[in-house]
């Protein structure tokens, strides 16, 4: 395939995310909670969407981007952002299928709500911040973009805040239950958790 066939499957990715998540307002705004937090997601909505318009102002302004690849390689370059693309949009909609009527757009613990830990919430505990990201970076490196790439980093902000106002949420709820399955599986970068500061013993005395 050609440098812009390459782009083009890149960009697809986004297809079956947007199908997947289509049904968000109906889980989000037609559905019960016993524990909400609007007005954080709504915070975090806006500083999501300011960035996204910042991205295309900065798109406009800048005109030519920093290249990524060298000269020569774009082509390889654009095929292994859509790979890195279609992984992280795949993982995506396999976390929301997974979750099923627990989805929600919003911060919040539904009726019955049930702690889901199987599928790809046996590698990270938020999957779909995961699948989003890698989904976005894939596409940032097939177009050769380093400010697209800046960008997506830029969003794992907010996305940890997401992560971050969840925990307080699924803790408070799921009790013990929580604490064992965050003890096991780290929360958006599979295989890695950040080291936790031991105490050292006072030699003695």
């Amino acid at each position: 395939m050609n440098l812009s066939t390459l782009r083009l499957v890149a960009l697809a990715a986004l297809v079956p995310v947007l199908v997947a998540f289509a049904d968000a307002p109906w889980k989000t705004f037609r559905q019960r909670f016993i524990a909400h937090r609007w007005a954080e997601r709504m915070v975090l909505f806006s500083i999501e969407l300011n960035l996204a318009l910042l991205w295309v102002l900065a798109k406009l302004l800048v005109g030519r981007d920093a290249a990524i690849a060298p000269p020569g390689w774009e082509a390889v370059l654009a095929g292994a952002g859509a790979g890195l693309a279609w992984a992280g949009a795949l993982f995506a909609v396999w976390a929301k299928l997974t979750l099923g009527r627990w989805f929600s757009a919003s911060f919040g613990v539904k009726p019955g709500h049930e702690l889901v830990t199987h599928g790809p919430y046996a590698v990270v505990r938020h999957p779909i911040y995961t699948g989003t990201l890698v989904m976005g970076a894939g596409v940032a490196v097939a177009w050769d973009s380093w400010l697209s790439v800046g960008f997506v980093l830029l969003f794992a902000v907010p996305f940890a805040l997401h992560a971050a106002i969840e925990e307080q949420m699924f803790a408070a709820h799921f009790g013990d239950a929580w604490s064992a399955y965050k003890a096991r599986v780290p929360s958006m970068v599979p295989g890695w958790r950040p080291r936790t500061a031991t105490a050292t013993p006072s030699p003695p005395r």
